[in-house]
């Protein structure tokens, strides 16, 4: 118990304000990393291991995602996204409550998520073209445009902060002034947050195909809007 109580209380109050804007990923995958933090911490791992058994992870994740072709088993492979999502947290988790965070620590931290970022849409669609019966090819292809629309624009932002030496989009970074259009939209598209949620609820009801459709255009819109944010200098 006392190790979940400090790790309660190691968030500093404004990441705490910035991560409470993200409902499901600060109320519930949260407090569940921290329980998840507690085996890590008795073992003695580093929070980069786990970083790494994260980034692994989650290719499992979405190999057992991309292979069902039932529901049971897609819920299996939503499981193992879910444990992603836990898993994510528990290295930072372990750097806060040890003071033994580094800048190569946030690099290994970010491996999974941008892993996560694309597999989670593209293997949805391959699983909706698995319940097509194998014949609409189109939801796998919905499903890696959503995938890349999500990677692109942070590919495109980090060149301009490395060519400019401006750093680009920090206004999305700070959400302590997100209104409630801005916290709407960060729930909506958040990896860690209601998207798990949603494509739960889409497995269940067997429609991940509308799943996919209405990420691909969520998706491609944000991506669309970041870019010329970012060539803008914005």
């Amino acid at each position: 118990m006392s190790y979940l109580k400090d790790l309660s209380k190691s968030m500093t109050p404004e990441k705490k304000v910035n991560a409470k804007k993200d409902i499901f990923a600060f109320y519930v995958g949260r407090p569940l990393s921290y329980v998840l933090t507690v085996p890590f911490l008795w073992l003695n791992i580093r929070p980069n291991i786990v970083s790494i058994i994260a980034a692994i992870e989650i290719i499992i994740a979405g190999i057992v995602l991309s292979m069902a072709n039932n529901i049971k088993v897609a819920v299996f492979g939503w499981f193992l996204f879910f444990l992603w999502n836990l898993l994510d947290g528990v290295d930072g988790n372990i750097a806060r409550l040890k003071k033994n965070g580094s800048k190569i620590g946030s690099v290994y931290d970010a491996m999974s998520g941008y892993e996560a970022m694309f597999l989670l849409y593209f293997c949805a669609g391959i699983f909706s073209f698995n319940m097509s019966n194998y014949s609409d090819y189109s939801q796998i292809i919905i499903g890696a445009i959503s995938g890349m629309s999500v990677i692109f624009p942070r590919l495109v932002m980090h060149k301009a902060n490395t060519e400019l030496g401006v750093e680009k989009g920090s206004n999305l970074t700070n959400k302590q002034s997100f209104g409630l259009g801005k916290t709407i939209a960060l729930n909506i598209t958040s990896i860690s947050g209601f998207v798990q949620v949603l494509l739960l609820l889409a497995i269940l009801s067997n429609t991940v195909m509308y799943f996919s459709y209405c990420y691909l255009v969520i998706n491609v819109a944000i991506m669309l809007v970041s870019i010329r944010n970012v060539l803008r200098g914005e």
